[in-house]
């Protein structure tokens, strides 16, 4: 199975992209082919040459970054439908985080993508020195 994993990363120490490595090296040790790369070179992604699809974001005002949103804008729904598809985001541990995975599987669904696992939320804490 061949996956596409597409992440935005804003933190300095770049928390979402060492989410999105665990996350590759775990499907790729079940042996699954894995594409990962930050949502900036998405664009030469053919996502329709993928079976799958897993996209993940650091919580910003309750929602998935601008660059992921509109990547998720961006897919053809002819062209993904029917394909499975995961998300994750990342965030601070506290009340007023929010919650960027129901923004993307809404949106995966309305691309007719099928979700194919529970979404993760990862609690990540700045390494403040």
């Amino acid at each position: 199975m061949k996956i596409a994993m597409v992440y935005d990363s804003v933190s300095t120490e770049k928390l979402t992209a060492k989410v999105a490595d665990v996350i590759a090296t775990a499907l790729r040790d079940k042996g699954l082919e894995v594409t990962s790369v930050p949502v900036g070179d998405a664009k030469h992604l053919k996502i329709e040459d993928y079976d799958a699809l897993v996209v993940g974001t650091p919580t910003m005002a309750w929602a998935p970054t601008k660059p992921v949103k509109e990547f998720l804008d961006g897919l053809d729904a002819g062209k993904v439908k029917g394909k499975k598809a995961a998300s994750f985001d990342t965030q601070m541990n506290s009340f007023i985080s929010g919650n960027a995975n129901k923004a993307m599987e809404s949106r995966l669904k309305e691309l007719g993508m099928v979700i194919a696992c529970p979404h993760l939320l990862a609690y990540v804490k700045s390494e403040k020195k």
